[in-house]
Order: C-alpha cells, then sequence, then structure tokens
C-alpha cells in the first residue's frame, strides 16, 4: 500500500507493472529507508519526546508513538501476504 501510494498508482496498477525481483528490490529498500507513513511518525514522536523531556519529563520514543490499528494488523498482513504470492 506505501509503495502504491509513494508511486501514485493503484494496487492493481503496480501488479500489473511491478516484477517480483522490482518488489523485493523494494522491500529491501524499505527495510533501509522506510517509505510509508511508520518514519514520518517516528520523527515527530522523536521531536515531541526532545519538547517533553525538556521540560523536565521522562519519555521515550515508544511511549508517545502513535499506534495505528493494532488490532487490524494481523488481518492486513495476511491480505498483503496473499497478494504477494499471487505476483
Amino acid at each position: 500500500m506505501s509503495l502504491a501510494l509513494r508511486m501514485g498508482r493503484t494496487l492493481h496498477e503496480l501488479r500489473q507493472t511491478i516484477t517480483a525481483s522490482e518488489l523485493k528490490m523494494w522491500i529491501e529498500f524499505d527495510r533501509i529507508s522506510p517509505i510509508g507513513d511508520w518514519r514520518t511518525d517516528a520523527q515527530a514522536a522523536q521531536i515531541a519526546v526532545a519538547t517533553l523531556n525538556s521540560q523536565g519529563g521522562k519519555f521515550t520514543i515508544p511511549d508517545v508513538m502513535l499506534k495505528w490499528g493494532e488490532q487490524e494488523e494481523d488481518r492486513e498482513i495476511g491480505g498483503l501476504e496473499e497478494w504477494m504470492s499471487g505476483l
């Protein structure tokens, strides 16, 4: 999903045009330099922690990270794995 959003394409378009080897390269690139919104959330959390701690707080990045859809995460990963196996 993140890759499709970053490339300005639909999942259908991406599935029709990307090869398995290119997808593997994108997955590896994402491990080194995340392409999704998670990276932006981590940067915002870093700034929030610095601000809070400068005022005497004792926070860590995981304390202030947004936790989007934790309950739905397993279901989404299963669907993604099914889609990728169809490549």
